[in-house]
């Protein structure tokens, strides 16, 4: 292999390992955050404002894919 490939090379694994750490914390985020907010529904019940993105069909949909598409 040529260097300029060594590189290129090594420089896609470190991105990958980049973008996989990014996903395992925003994983994380979510989950904490879902379980607030179920805990908060369990305390507030009905009073307790909807909000976007943390409904069944939102965090059901696809996720947005390594290579910069929307899932879809």
């Amino acid at each position: 292999m040529s260097k300029q490939k060594l590189e290129l090379a090594w420089a896609v694994q470190a991105i990958m390992k980049q973008w996989a750490k990014r996903e395992e914390q925003i994983e994380r985020v979510m989950g904490a955050t879902v379980g607030m907010y179920g805990d908060l529904q369990g305390i507030a019940g009905k009073s307790l404002q909807e909000i976007e993105g943390l409904d069944l069909i939102a965090l059901a949909a696809p996720s947005i894919s390594k290579t910069g598409g929307n899932g879809g």
